[in-house]
């Protein structure tokens, strides 16, 4: 698309940027599943700012018809600021907290349908709704790792590389042993290539 003036400007601003910032803001809590169809992207996009404008309508109209700030071009300007910058993060954050805990399947659950999680992938949904807990990590030639994944670690939500950052490192315990921490530890990296599967504890 090229602009060639204000009014192109105004229209991506307008149309797009709602949709972009709302898709960029709900990816931060919850992975979202990819399409490299552009026709698909863009639509998600538009979609996202009339759900946005939907929810706005009633402040739009105010505006619009000049019932708030008629004579305050000031206040006009914070209005639609917040209408296109910020109402997007905050719808974004409202629906993350009900994907996260599962609110949609557990309404749906009434009338005996069973939904399909939007979360992409097992990886995805378990690192975006599970909490701080210990993990054990079981390599493909049977090593293992014991750790703890908290708020300083990491797991990656790319399709093409899943890898792990934990924390804090431990020494694999036996069947009735407790955890201990490695000492001086600054945490450990695991390839997610290398990974045959994940056990997470309390």
């Amino acid at each position: 698309m090229k602009l060639e003036g204000f009014a192109d400007l105004y229209f991506v601003v307008s149309v797009l940027v709602p949709g972009f910032i709302y898709n960029g803001a709900m990816s931060t809590f919850v992975p979202i599943r990819a399409h490299r169809e552009k026709e698909v992207v863009l639509l998600r996009y538009l979609t996202a700012t009339a759900f946005n404008y939907a929810i706005c309508s009633p402040l739009i109209y105010l505006l619009v018809f000049g019932v708030v700030f008629e004579r305050s071009p000031a206040g006009q300007a914070v209005c639609w600021l917040f209408i296109i910058f910020v109402a997007p993060i905050v719808l974004a954050i409202g629906r993350a907290w009900l994907v996260q805990r599962d609110v949609p399947a557990w309404l749906f659950s009434f009338v005996g349908l069973r939904t399909l999680s939007p979360i992409p992938t097992g990886w995805d949904w378990v690192f975006s709704t599970t909490g701080p807990c210990y993990v054990l990590i079981t390599l493909r030639d049977g090593t293992e790792i014991a750790g703890y994944f908290g708020r300083r670690s990491m797991a990656s939500s790319a399709p093409d590389r899943r890898d792990i950052y934990i924390e804090r490192v431990y020494a694999v315990p036996d069947e009735r042993g407790q955890w201990r921490e490695v000492d001086r530890s600054l945490g450990m990296h695991v390839d997610g290539s290398q990974i045959a599967y994940l056990e997470f504890r309390r």
